[in-house]
């Protein structure tokens, strides 16, 4: 092979062995041990605790950064917690977090006599760590990406409500969705307070107790975390650091090129730290996509069955899009809407108009608004706009804001000389994984080939089973040279700085709840993602499926706060 050739090494396979444990109360923790081949007791250990609402499958990608290295990965989801172990997700608490790391360098320690152990924590799960650290010898290296020091300030950005000094002068909430999961948020908060883990102060004499290596490693642009409070608390000496992510968020998969970089530095580190000679850095191995990947379809396997979908897909999108419809007074959605209408191009005398996946019709919204604009009442023959989806509510919910917007328009005197607007709106509600297959239905609408001048299909091709089928299928109904922009949240978006500057812009106090609702069903869809059911996918992986379906002149648009990718094409 050429020793220039750069490709990602495979030398050594990651071997990945599913184990079951008791918590210090009697509870089955389920995890996995990640190790390079055979000889995983002979490998220095680290412990990866999982973040909040999320299992031991989302640290998979780093664990194998880690074991392709060297070193033996011990991951585990939380009791009390989403996941494969006991109990359930109201019950979750920081303490239990905490008891449950114990219990897991109790089994490294019973099963293979490892005593150091490196810890690595991330979000909130790092206070529960940050805590662990204190009370147990055997971590001899605590490491925190994006980790949460003071849990007042996140809950108070994140809400825009002082939760904890609210709960301290009284108030309740009880069993409350936090970012996507039900907990006790009573029970949270007073463990959280009993326990000095809820502000800063408790972190500070957490790790101000510890005599060994801290390495902290937080999101240059992370709404949620304060850079400073983090260089505040964090111990100098001791080879401890604070070591910035640039370029990234909370959510640091969300940059891929981020992701990479700072795993290698997490991988470097710790080998560093253990007193394992490193060589160069260039030499430091990269997991295989392929490796990975394969490891995490047992995985979401194991999760589906652990944590069987109670709903139908109906269901979920009628209550998510009550939320969505907020989004309308977003100023990054607004300005993602009218970069969509800007690609599609100007809509023409008699142009029919396909929204694939309309949910309730915002892009039909923008459409109606820019017409009216326009002023478009010349046109012999209308520009018809044909809404499609799978919610009778979504849909009931598009046609009522697209007639009132048009009837308002109506009534401002001088505006349309004939009282009419140039377009006109239809609506029928399919399962769009069936969209287009003759025989599915006996009521179901099949449009002719070629039939329209522009499609677009906004967030939707995510939530498909088989979304190149349905690519297929708009190719079909597109006419030649027709227009079609299709798009998807990223993989691993965050949503977290849409929401604070949405925040910022002085949301009035009756729409507060609307805007953390929005939150909420942003954490169920991460949820149905995390079990396969959805998939986000970047410009590239969209623009070759296009390809595939039939069409060209593929071009990547980026929008929604960065945290959206748009393919426009040409059939």
């Amino acid at each position: 092979m050429n020793s220039k050739h750069k490709s990602p090494e495979r030398i050594k396979e990651v071997v990945s062995e599913r184990v079951i444990y008791p918590s210090r109360s009697g509870r089955k923790i389920v995890g996995y041990i990640d190790s390079p081949g055979e000889g995983a007791k002979k490998r220095p250990f680290v412990i990866m605790a999982p973040k909040y609402g999320e299992t031991k499958k989302n640290n998979l990608f780093l664990a194998y950064y880690l074991a392709i290295n060297g070193l033996s990965v011990l991951r585990f989801d939380h009791t009390s917690h989403v996941g494969e172990s006991d109990g359930v997700m109201t019950e979750f608490t920081l303490e239990s977090g905490v008891e449950d790391i114990l219990a897991s360098l109790d089994y490294l320690d019973k099963q293979f006599g490892a005593n150091k152990v490196a810890l690595l924590a991330s979000s909130l799960s790092a206070r529960s760590s940050i805590r662990a650290a204190a009370m147990d010898k055997r971590v001899t290296h605590l490491l925190c990406l994006v980790g949460v020091v003071n849990v007042q300030h996140t809950l108070n950005e994140v809400y825009r409500e002082d939760l904890v000094a609210n709960h301290i002068s009284g108030k309740t909430w009880g069993v409350t969705d936090i970012l996507g999961h039900e907990i006790d948020f009573d029970q949270f908060l007073n463990v959280a307070v009993a326990k000095d883990m809820h502000n800063l102060e408790g972190s500070r004499k957490d790790l101000a107790s510890l005599t060994i290596p801290v390495s902290f490693y937080p999101a240059e642009k992370d709404v949620w975390v304060d850079i400073d409070e983090v260089n505040a608390v964090v111990p100098k000496g001791n080879n401890s650091g604070v070591f910035p992510i640039s370029g990234a968020m909370h959510e640091v998969r969300e940059s891929t090129g981020a992701a990479d970089k700072v795993y290698l530095e997490v991988v470097s580190r710790i080998k560093s730290v253990a007193g394992i000679t490193l060589g160069l850095k260039e030499n430091l191995k990269v997991p295989h996509k392929r490796t990975v990947l394969s490891q995490n379809k047992v995985e979401r396997e194991a999760l589906r069955i652990a944590n069987p979908i109670k709903h139908t897909e109906n269901e979920f999108w009628t209550d998510y899009l009550e939320k969505y419809r907020m989004l309308d007074q977003v100023t990054d959605f607004r300005e993602y809407m009218d970069l969509v209408g800007e690609l599609l191009g100007p809509i023409k005398e008699g142009d029919l108009v396909l929204d694939a996946g309309c949910g309730n019709g915002m892009f039909g919204l923008s459409l109606v608004r820019r017409l009216i604009e326009q002023k478009r009442e010349e046109w012999g023959k209308p520009a018809l706009y044909v809404g499609v989806d799978l919610t009778a509510k979504g849909l009931g919910d598009a046609m009522e804001m697209h007639t009132d917007t048009q009837l308002a328009a109506r009534n401002q005197p001088g505006l349309f000389a004939d009282n009419s607007i140039a377009i006109q709106t239809f609506y029928t509600q399919m399962d769009l994984d069936k969209f287009g297959r003759e025989g599915t239905s006996d009521d179901m609408v099949l449009f002719e080939d070629q039939m329209f001048d522009k499609i677009c299909c906004s967030l939707l091709v995510s939530y498909l089973k088989l979304p190149l089928d349905f690519m297929k299928q708009l190719h079909r109904v597109l006419k030649p040279g027709g227009i079609i922009m299709i798009s998807s949240m990223k993989p691993f978006c965050d949503m977290s700085l849409i929401y604070r500057d949405f925040m910022d812009e002085k949301v009035p106090e009756s729409e507060l709840d609307s805007a953390r609702g929005l939150l909420r069903a942003a954490g169920a869809i991460k949820i149905k993602e995390e079990q396969g059911y959805y998939v986000f996918y970047s410009g590239d992986e969209l623009s070759q499926m296009m390809q595939k379906a039939g069409f060209s002149q593929c071009s990547v648009f980026s929008s929604f706060g960065n945290q959206a990718d748009i393919v426009r094409a040409i059939a």
